[in-house]
């Protein structure tokens, strides 16, 4: 399936049915194990403040995992066979890893934390309450930036950044990683040969962290020299989904399929934290705090994944030589949710921020494969549609190229794919109210993966 470019709507027969579409198990005459593995490869160049930076993150990981117990129909009944799958997909890889470095004339990342204090409203009193001497942990981020001298409170009332100095040189890097898992439990059914339903139970596991790093230097520093801050994300979540599906077989050479994919209701549990240290210029201040962080925050929330749907169509080539397929898929991006059952203002606001900023999308996906006895070669294309509303001058759509290629006899089969794609996005260390003053890393991603499936019949 990653051979043709995902195109599996109107397939049946593989493992990859038992959690795309599940009415292709029906097409399974015999039992089957298999396992993929996948090799990975992001490399990513970042344009900061007209310097480019280069970084390659290599990631093994296994991509799917199916049982396939086949069992025939009885008598003369019009259900012909069916087939229950138990089987595991890592759907989503967040493996990632860039960074980035420039000279900023206009800002610095202490700027930010000006503005964030001054958003906070406390007092200088009250931020050095928030900041526990004997854990060395502010309970606020304002505490952390007041405590560590990279804000200070200025006449009049509110903060500005402690060091004023220019230019700062910054550079940082950004690390992601954890994965969207799901297991399977999938049933699929053959009706006469011609039409073929199936539904699947999704049990959906999420672990994701990613790690800020951004420093800065100051050369014309009066006291403030260096500084680094980092951010720590991690997020843990669970849920269920269901997916139905079906395929009709038109004629000997044409079928038709059909697919949704409910949204999963996932209860997922945040934890956060900020650190910073600094450092002095020589003989001006000292501190018993140059390294510090927040207390950890803990949240629970509710999300909820779009809704997917697909249609798809194949064309079977004549004398069994191979096949055509095409999918189009829609993902209703802008239905997400985000809730806290504690919060429900909160709650209210993260909606309307999801329909501000996502928009539904339309995906197409379209592969075939030709057959040369034993052999199979193929080759795809999948076009993922940008689902931002404001592009910010950055298309962020993808499109994925795929060949691959198979053996398969009565016992065994072994098949290999390679999916390549290039994709453009952007990150922003900070920001301050002047959307002028600070700057974005253009991200230009190239992503190689190759997967290996293997499996066996009895």
């Amino acid at each position: 399936m990653q051979g043709i470019g995902g195109s599996y709507s109107a397939l049946g027969g593989d493992a990859t049915n038992a959690f795309a579409n599940p009415a292709g198990l029906g097409f399974y005459n015999r039992s089957e194990f298999s396992i993929s593995p996948n090799f990975s490869n992001n490399n990513t160049t970042s344009d900061y403040l007209g310097n480019s930076s280069s970084l390659s993150t290599p990631n093994t990981t296994i991509g799917q995992a199916a049982l396939i117990f086949n069992s025939k129909g009885r008598g003369n009944s019009n259900k012909k066979s069916g087939s229950f799958a138990i089987s595991y997909n890592r759907l989503i890889d967040f493996n990632n890893d860039f960074n980035y470095s420039g000279t900023n004339q206009r800002s610095s990342i202490t700027d930010s934390f000006a503005e964030i204090a001054n958003g906070y409203g406390a007092t200088a009193a009250e931020l050095d309450a928030e900041f526990d001497t004997g854990l060395g942990r502010a309970f606020s981020p304002a505490g952390l930036y007041y405590q560590l001298f990279t804000i200070e409170p200025i006449q009049g009332g509110g903060y500005e950044a402690f060091e004023l100095s220019s230019p700062v040189e910054q550079n940082g890097r950004y690390t992601e990683e954890g994965s969207v898992n799901q297991w399977n439990l999938s049933y699929g059914a053959n009706f006469n040969d011609k039409t073929y339903l199936g539904a699947s139970l999704g049990i959906r596991t999420l672990s994701y962290r990613s790690l800020g790093d951004h420093s800065e230097f100051f050369p014309n520093a009066d006291a403030l020299q260096r500084l680094d801050y980092f951010d720590d994300l991690s997020v843990e979540g669970a849920g269920v989904n269901l997916t139905v599906g079906a395929i009709i077989k038109a004629t000997p050479t044409l079928q038709f399929g059909v697919n949704v994919t409910t949204p999963t209701g996932m209860a997922t549990r945040e934890t956060y934290v900020e650190g910073l240290a600094i450092e002095f210029v020589p003989n001006t201040f000292t501190t018993d705090f140059p390294r510090a962080e927040t207390a950890p925050n803990d949240f629970n929330f509710r999300i909820t994944s779009p809704l997917r749907g697909s249609i798809g169509t194949t064309f079977f080539l004549p004398k069994k030589l191979g096949f055509l397929s095409a999918d189009v898929e829609y993902v209703g991006y802008s239905r997400m949710n985000v809730r806290d059952l504690d919060d429900e203002r909160w709650s209210s606001d993260q909606l309307r921020m999801i329909q501000d900023t996502y928009r539904d999308v339309v995906n197409l996906k379209v592969g075939g494969e030709l057959r040369f006895n034993n052999i199979n070669a193929r080759a795809g294309v999948n076009y993922l549609a940008d689902p931002y509303r404001n592009t910010t001058g950055i298309d962020r759509s993808e499109t994925l190229f795929t060949v691959g290629a198979g053996y398969r006899n009565s016992r065994f089969f072994a098949d290999v794919a390679g999916v390549f794609n290039q994709f453009t996005s952007s990150y922003t260390p900070y920001t301050v109210n002047n959307p002028e003053d600070f700057a974005s890393a253009r991200l230009n991603t190239n992503r190689n993966r190759l997967v290996i499936s293997v499996g066996a019949f009895f």
